[in-house]
Order: structure tokens, then sequence, then C-alpha cells
């Protein structure tokens, strides 16, 4: 009996030693990783800031891929949320809040655990030539449990891997950002070519019916010079204001020729494009240059003259419009 009252008495004195040394011990976790990737600023901040892409590369939400997951607010930025429900007790149930944001550089999230308590989390990107350091941190308060605060010993180690993975993963993302919408976005160099080629306006509904004329004009030309064209029509769009298509519709040829006054005749040198294969109906294309035009905006890109739209199917051909291919080219600088 002496022996145990001595066991409990040396059980006592432990416990007693460790909660006294948890009262010292910091009540502030902060655990921090750092990845240098190979992206925009914007290109990671638009990834982050929309919660719903979270689902692509957050290990907190890959754990379980039976969990429910439920979004509210707007669709991205202050005030957009994202909560959890799972079985799996090393996830449990949560909630993920923007509380604020600076774009490109950074973003302040709330972490709610429920009953295990509220984590702030920050991403900072750092530009780094054509480079971003993104910084990724977890801030939580442990408040005055001399037990909580013992794990401020093993924060580091506890949750420090999760971050690294997170990190990993949306690095990896991030790299993946030419395909958008569907579309695989591609570097082109667009070569040097020489075009005959017919410029006038009109409204989008009826831009189908006017460009069947013109290549019929030129066409009909070349014809009459004994030439044929040696390359897919093209459509070069100038300028779109008032509901109105300023464009011009070209066929590519061998050299400068001569042409009548309402032609032209003119040769373009290489140029640096972006460029998608769209393949279906032209009433759907607004989805091609919406891609585009956000992939431009992600990547500090600008537009260096007008795009072109290239017909690589023969409507005469494949009667099936939502087999024909178009190709569509914006110059960058």
């Amino acid at each position: 009996m002496k022996i145990f009252r001595r066991i409990l008495f040396f059980i006592l004195c432990i416990a007693l030693i460790l909660t006294s040394i948890g009262f010292i011990l910091p009540s502030k976790v902060h655990v921090e990783r750092r990845l240098l990737m190979n992206a925009t600023q914007k290109t990671i901040f638009n990834q982050i800031n929309t919660l719903r892409n979270w689902t692509k590369w957050s290990p907190l939400l890959q754990v379980d891929t039976a969990m429910k997951l439920s979004f509210s607010g707007p669709e991205s930025g202050v005030g957009s949320s994202l909560s959890w429900l799972s079985s799996n007790k090393d996830v449990g149930e949560g909630c993920l809040s923007i509380i604020s944001n600076v774009s490109p550089e950074s973003i302040e999230l709330i972490y709610d655990f429920a009953e295990k308590g509220k984590s702030i989390g920050k991403f900072q990107l750092v530009k780094e030539n054509q480079k971003t350091k993104v910084i990724f941190s977890i801030d939580s308060d442990l408040g005055l449990n001399p037990v909580s605060r013992w794990f401020c010993l093993f924060s580091d180690r506890m949750i420090g891997p999760d971050i690294d993975q997170a990190l990993l993963n949306l690095e990896e993302t991030v790299q993946d950002t030419k395909g958008l919408y569907g579309y695989e976005i591609i570097n082109f160099v667009a070569p040097a070519r020489t075009m005959i080629s017919i410029r006038d306006t009109c409204s989008p509904e009826t831009v189908k019916l006017k460009l069947p004329v013109m290549y019929r004009k030129l066409s009909l030309f070349l014809k009459s010079k004994s030439l044929s064209p040696i390359g897919n029509p093209v459509a070069v769009f100038h300028n779109f204001t008032n509901r109105n298509f300023d464009f011009e519709a070209g066929l590519p040829v061998q050299g400068i020729i001569s042409v009548p006054e309402e032609l032209k005749c003119s040769g373009n040198v290489a140029q640096r494009t972006l460029m998608i294969k769209y393949i279906g109906s032209y009433k759907t294309i607004t989805t091609a240059y919406k891609a585009l035009q956000t992939y431009m905006y992600n990547n500090d890109l600008q537009l260096n003259g007008p795009g072109w739209e290239e017909y690589i199917t023969n409507p005469t051909v494949e009667a099936d419009s939502t087999m024909r291919q178009t190709n569509i080219y914006y110059p960058i600088r």
C-alpha cells in the first residue's frame, strides 16, 4: 500500500511539474513554409482566392473523398466560405473563410475547427524575377490551457508536412494553367505571311453571312489571275464597338500581287501568339476567347495587335458545325 501511495505521489508530482511548465510555455503557434513557384502572382492569387479550387490541392480536403463540402458567400474573395463535414476523425468538421486580401500579394483566412479552436492562415506572394515565392503560414492561440501549450513544442512537426504538401500541390496546379475552361492554350509563333484581304464592318449576327461573300470575292479575283490560296481562310478582328465588328477577311498567297482598290495585299512578319484550337459550333466560341483573355490576365501579357481566326475545316466538306475546327490567335508582346 505504501508503494502504491509513493507511485501515486510521484505521478502527481510529475503532473504538477508538467502543468507548471505548461503555464510558462508559449501560447502562440506559428508554422511557416516557403516555395518558389514558376508562375505569376496573379495566377497563384486567383487559384487561392477561389475556395472551390482548394479541392485540387489542399491536403485537408483530400483526406476523405466522401466528405460533404458546402460553399457560401461570393465565388471568390473576402466573404467566401467553405464548410466541410467528415466521418474521418482526422478531418472532422470545420469552416474556412477568406477575411482579407490584397491582390495579387496576400490572402488571409480563418480556419474554424469547431471544438478544436480557430487558426489564422496567410498566403504571401512575393515576385522574384519571373517566378513567385509563396509563403504559407498558420497562426494559432492556444490560450491558458497548459496541456494545449505543450503542443507548441510539436506544432511544426505536426502541421509543417501538411503545409509543405499544400504548396507542392498548389505548384503542380498552377503550372497546369494552360488548360482553361477545357481548352489547351499554346504558345505559338505564327509564321510570316502574305495575304490578300477585304475589310468591312458588321454585327455579330451577320458576320457569318458576310464572311462567305467576302471569301468568294477574293477567290474569284485569284481565279481571274490563275492563282490559288496557299493556306486556310483568315478573319482578322480589328475592333469591336457599338456591337459592330471591324474585321478583315483574307486568303494567304505566295507573294505580293497587284489588286483592285477595294482589296488589299500585304505581308506580315512572324508573330508570337497564344493559340487555341477550337472545335465546335461558332455559337459557343466565346468560351475559347474567355480562356485566352483569362490566361493573358493571369500571366500579365498584353495584346500586340488584332487577333485573328483561321478556319481549318471547310464547311462545304463538314456539314456538322460541332466538328469544325477554328484556330484562334492572340498576338502578344
